[in-house]
């Protein structure tokens, strides 16, 4: 005859003795008590917002991610650079892009 092997011998009292079958009806007990879709609605509580976080942002606001390269001393000097005036790599080159733009001539379209 088999014996039977306890399925968690490190469980306390009773429970480490038990085989699987017998784990699971007495779990099963417990999760009918416990079981959250016989649950009542509590009428004082207010719904949670539909989504959280950041609002959604119009999509000519939305910023894109670019690759740049560069050689490691430009990098580096950009570095320092950025550090100085408090501001972060992508903060720098986007100003130095503005400033760019900025002083740069407009064309206008001969007609």
């Amino acid at each position: 005859m088999k014996h039977k092997k306890p399925l968690a011998p490190w469980l306390p009292g009773r429970y480490g003795r038990m085989t699987r079958g017998e784990l699971d009806a007495e779990s099963a007990q417990y999760e009918k008590e416990f079981s959250g879709t016989g649950a009542k609605r509590v009428a004082n509580r207010r719904p949670h917002p539909a989504k959280r976080g950041r609002p959604p942002k119009a999509p000519g606001e939305k910023a894109a991610r670019v690759l740049v390269t560069m050689t490691p001393r430009l990098l580096a000097a950009a570095d320092v650079a950025a550090g100085k005036r408090g501001l972060t790599r992508a903060g720098l080159i986007q100003e130095a892009v503005l400033d760019w733009l900025a002083r740069r001539p407009t064309r206008r379209k001969s007609a």
